[in-house]
Formats: C-alpha cells, sequence, structure tokens
C-alpha cells in the first residue's frame, strides 16, 4: 500500500537494545481493544435500519475490469466451502521485537494443521498483523521502509509459510488478514509507509496526539483510515503485500482486508489519475496468485460487511462478512436472520459471513453456540449459497480452547456432509 519513502524518515536513532527497533513507540496497553480495524469507530451510518443508513456517496464508482469477470465460468471454490475458521494471532498485544519473535517461535504449527482439519473446515482466515504493527512473517521491504533491522517489527520465523504449506497437506485453503491501512497504533509508522497522517479540524494532530482517537474524544479529530489513501502509501502497500504475495504463490488463495472504510471506497475513482492506486495495489496482492479471492471491510452493519448496495471496492469478489451472530442488530434487538436470501450479495461476489465463535474477536474458551445451532444456521446459509467463516481463539503456541474444539468437531462433519446426503435417510444393511 505505498511509495519508498526516504530511511531518514525513520532512521538515525541509535544505541537501542538489541530486542528493540531503531525507534521507540510507546503506547498505552489499555488500548489494546479487541476488535477489528474500526474498534471503537462506529460504522458511518445514521442507524441500523436499511431506510436510515447515511453512507455519503453511494453512487457506484466507474468499476475496473472485474477479477469475478474474468473468473467467470470458473468454479469458485470458495462458494463450495461450506464453512472455515478465523484466528486473530497475536494481533492484541504490544509485543517487543524479542516477545513477538519468541512467540512466533513457539507456534506448534503441526498440531494447528490437524485440530483445524478434524473440524471438516475448509479454510482458514489467519491474521498477519493489525494496528501494533508486528507481522508474523518476514518482509523486508516493510522493514526497509521503517528503517529498521530484520526482524525488528517483522517475526524471522515464517509462520505464514509453514501454515500455508501444512494447511496445503490437508487440502484446507488459507486466507490472510491484512489491513486495508498503515498499523493505526504508531504515528511514525503511518509517516513511514506513507500514509494520511491523523488530523484534527484539517491539520496534522502531530505524533504527541493518540492516532487511535475519537472526534467523541478529540474534537475535529480524523483517524488515518478515515481519509482517503494517497498514491504513495498504495505503492508502499503494494510493495509490502506484493512481496508477500509473490512468495507465497498459490499456498494462499484469498486475502480479507480490514479497514477498507467509505473514504478509501469513495476515493477510488479519483486516484485513477495517480501512477499507484487501489487498482496497482490489488494488482500486486494478487501478483502471487491471479485467482486469489478478495474481501473488504468497513464495518459490521449489512450494508457494510454483506455489500447490499454494492461492492466496496470494484476487485471485491467476497463479502467480509463481519458481524456478532446470525440475526441482524437493530434499534429494537435482534432483526432478520443474516442469509442470503435476506441480505443478497451484488452479482458475482460470494456471500461470506464472519462471527466471532465465543465472546468476541480472539477470545474465550467455550462457544456461544450449541452444535444443533451452528448446523441449522450454517446450513441454511450453504443452501442458499453463502458461507460462513467462525472466528476462534487460539493460544499463543497454536492451541484452540478444547471446549470450543470440541464443538466444532461435533459440528464440522454434520454441516460439511453434502447436501444431497444430509436428508437422505441411512441406507438399510441387506
Amino acid at each position: 500500500m505505498r511509495v519508498l519513502i526516504p530511511l531518514l524518515l525513520v532512521v538515525g536513532l541509535t544505541g537501542y537494545p538489541a530486542d528493540q527497533p531503531s525507534f521507540t513507540l510507546k503506547e498505552n496497553p489499555a488500548l489494546a481493544v479487541r476488535g477489528h480495524v474500526h474498534l471503537d469507530a462506529k460504522p458511518v451510518v445514521s442507524g441500523v435500519d436499511d431506510k436510515a443508513v447515511t453512507l455519503g456517496n453511494t453512487e457506484p464508482a466507474a468499476e475496473a475490469p472485474s477479477p469475478t469477470a474474468r473468473a467467470s465460468g470458473k468454479k469458485r471454490w470458495l462458494s463450495q466451502a461450506g464453512f472455515g475458521l478465523m484466528f486473530h494471532y497475536e494481533v492484541f498485544s504490544n509485543h517487543t521485537s524479542a516477545s513477538y519473535n519468541k512467540v512466533i517461535e513457539s507456534f506448534k504449527v503441526i498440531p494447528f494443521a490437524d485440530a483445524v482439519e478434524s473440524t471438516k473446515a475448509r479454510y482458514v482466515i489467519f491474521t498477519v498483523g493489525q494496528h501494533w504493527g508486528k507481522y508474523c512473517a518476514p518482509n523486508a521491504t516493510y522493514e526497509r521502509l521503517l528503517g529498521v533491522r530484520a526482524g525488528a517489527w517483522t517475526s524471522r520465523r515464517d509462520l505464514i509459510m509453514e501454515i500455508g504449506k501444512e494447511l496445503k497437506r490437508r487440502d484446507i485453503r488459507l486466507i490472510l488478514y491484512m489491513t486495508a491501512r498503515a498499523p493505526m497504533r504508531h504515528y511514525k509508522i503511518i509517516k513511514a509507509m506513507g500514509d494520511a497522517l491523523p488530523t484534527i479540524n484539517g491539520k496534522p494532530a502531530g505524533p504527541g496526539v493518540n492516532t487511535m482517537s475519537h472526534p467523541r474524544k478529540v474534537k475535529g479529530f480524523r483517524r488515518s483510515e478515515n481519509q482517503a489513501p494517497p498514491p504513495t502509501f498504495l505503492k508502499n502497500w503494494g510493495s509490502v503485500c506484493g512481496e508477500w504475495s509473490t512468495r507465497y504463490g498459490s499456498l494462499v488463495s484469498g486475502w480479507w482486508f480490514d479497514g477498507y472504510k467509505m473514504e478509501m471506497k469513495n476515493a477510488y475513482q479519483g486516484l485513477k489519475q495517480h501512477e499507484y492506486n487501489i487498482d496497482t495495489w490489488v494488482t500486486a496482492v494478487r501478483s502471487g496468485n491471479p485467482d486469489t479471492e478478495l474481501a473488504f471491510n468497513a464495518g459490521a452493519h449489512p450494508i457494510l460487511s454483506l455489500c447490499t448496495r454494492g461492492r466496496l471496492c470494484p476487485h471485491q469478489t467476497f463479502t467480509a462478512g463481519e458481524n456478532h451472530g446470525f440475526h441482524q442488530r437493530t434499534k429494537k434487538g435482534t432483526g432478520k436472520l443474516l442469509t442470503p436470501r435476506n441480505f443478497p450479495a451484488p452479482d458475482g461476489v460470494i456471500w461470506h459471513l464472519l462471527l466471532p465463535l465465543s465472546k468476541g474477536w480472539g477470545a474465550g474458551v467455550t462457544s456461544r453456540f450449541d452444535v444443533d445451532t451452528l448446523k441449522d444456521r450454517i446450513g441454511l446459509i450453504n443452501n442458499q449459497g453463502g458461507v460462513v467463516t467462525l472466528d476462534v481463539p487460539v493460544s499463543s503456541d497454536g492451541k484452540i480452547p478444547r471446549g470450543i474444539l470440541e464443538v466444532l468437531q461435533k459440528a464440522g462433519p454434520e454441516i460439511q456432509t453434502p447436501k444431497d446426503r444430509r436428508s437422505r435417510p441411512p441406507e438399510k444393511r441387506l
């Protein structure tokens, strides 16, 4: 997502301990809130009823040739996948370089892949990293832009490569979670990546203001993600994402991008006049696998997460699907079931729902849903042509909580039973 920025933006500070990057970034650990890129920010909507929603410019942008159109006639693996699992791995902890590399080294890939296989999940969405700016796979481009040594902000171990290979041996697909914007908790990283700096009343907020603040707390504040992405950033971020994409090739079957806000959507057409734009960023993302599936997330409201009013990005091939349960949330409480028929996605976009299985994103030790509920809800969505991802907690060494794993092991085989066999009575032995 951006252009090569002179290293003098971030270098020149020396004498730090061996396990620290060449610049020190201090954050309040209390800010490590569990959630997606929007955290405490409300979606840009005025209500939860579809008729009350205002999303700014809702006119569709002129679309680039869609990857879905290119793949027309091809069988889309994701549409047949039934369900998958998502893992928010170590994205809510503010690690040092040493502590981060230590937990990455502790991850036991083979037992993790075995556990996933035992649930009959057909794919995994795994976080490369999030707001703290640490990534569980090496990336020379990212650390060169930061002006730091290898292993300071990305892991020395390529955990993504190892997970991808083990999942492939089990015929399980891998989708990578990544942010559409620079890591938002560090002003210097935002600046080094060339992304839009936070502002107050249109003027740079400066490094002394919390980059994750909100207009409710700081009047006139706008986060980086709530501004159009600069072309420089899109060049740089394309180089960062492209390095991973070309390395992993067909091991990665999809990308799920968080923080693709309405400001980014509305900037799409205007950015096309620049050499580096959203199209060039996506081209880099797809460089390792042209058939990769792509989702872009702007928030948990169905209009945004299920694209009921059109794609957020012309390159979108499946809905981000972020929600908190199987029902729509309304001002009065529980609304309609979230299904492809109740909330249809655009033509060519695979309907996909994402929700936490336990008490929150990456949190909990027990399932909120019993086996029958999971079978019924996911089965209904599958029968209408959609897929479901269940967000599941995972420990630093790769273990799924026993109580959650047991529920998935019971529900999974029933969910993945071919539709033409679900209602068929058992054959009698002669």
